[in-house]
């Protein structure tokens, strides 16, 4: 059986992306420096081993229709979702294929936009100039615009996964979670099992969630200690992030003066969701 495609990356939308990233290089994240996409988004990563985390704001509204997937413009879509509130707007799943995995989803009932094949200048540490390629394939259904996704698949992914980005001092391994928020549950696991498949939805002790190829898609009707959102509308509201050794991320929060709360399972909650892009962010054993 071919591997489902795992959580690559949450999209966090911020209005200052500087700032957010120096609060995430607080919480002992390596950022890259900020970048730009075609389409007039920023962007800014936390390189991790097995996935990403990706701060994004706009740096050209004129660009926002560029590189069309369908009726779907990318950069509309993270212009008027910023208008709205700053917080996940998309989450990208990893592939190796992201032809053959649309088609698989596909079959599963899933709808997608279409395709988008794009460059983007990088310069890792130490090296020359180079231009990333990437294709997307963009799933975002009107009903749940912020319960979208797309396929990632990185055609030089040496240019994103460079070791000096990938070390952390908090230790962070990969995305664990995503949590969305929903006071009906079922259209968001319906929508996420055209995705990755009725098998893949299991039952927690606090609530459903969708396993991937890596890490989980949980679904909550509430989140204690999450960012505030509007009443109603699904949406992303929680991001953990597996680290290596909990002890030392913790003396590493202690240092760097951010408050955080200590949760079930050695989680450690940081306090200040707004900072983290209306993200409950949680660090946790991997």
């Amino acid at each position: 059986m071919t591997p489902l495609p795992g959580i690559d990356h949450p999209l966090i939308l911020l209005r200052d992306i500087e700032a957010g990233r120096g609060f995430y290089q607080r919480l002992g994240f390596t950022m890259t420096p900020v970048g730009q996409h075609p389409w007039g988004t920023s962007t800014s990563l936390a390189v991790l081993e097995r996935s990403a985390l990706e701060l994004m704001g706009i740096y050209d509204e004129s660009l926002i229709d560029a590189l069309p997937a369908g009726e779907f413009r990318f950069g509309r879509h993270m212009r008027d979702a910023l208008a709205e509130r700053e917080g996940i707007s998309l989450v990208a799943l990893h592939s190796r294929d992201a032809a053959s995995d649309r088609a698989a989803m596909e079959a599963r009932g899933a709808c997608f936009q279409g395709h988008i094949g794009f460059r983007r200048r990088v310069r890792p540490p130490g090296g020359e100039w180079d231009e990333a390629v990437v294709s997307l394939e963009v799933s975002v259904e009107p009903e749940l615009p912020r319960i979208g996704h797309f396929l990632a698949q990185q055609h030089k992914p040496h240019l994103l996964w460079v070791p000096e980005w990938m070390r952390h001092a908090n230790g962070a391994t990969h995305v664990a979670a995503v949590t969305y928020l929903a006071a009906d549950p079922a259209p968001v696991l319906a929508r996420l099992a055209r995705l990755f498949g009725a098998a893949a939805v299991i039952e927690e002790p606090e609530g459903p969630a969708v396993r991937t190829g890596q890490g989980l898609f949980r679904v909550r009707r509430s989140l204690p200690g999450g960012p505030s959102l509007p009443p109603g509308e699904p949406a992303g509201a929680g991001i953990d992030v597996a680290v290596r050794d909990p002890a030392a991320a913790r003396a590493l929060l202690q240092r760097n003066g951010v408050a955080f709360a200590e949760e079930a399972e050695g989680a450690l909650a940081i306090r200040d969701s707004a900072a983290c892009g209306q993200v409950k962010l949680r660090l946790v054993p991997a």
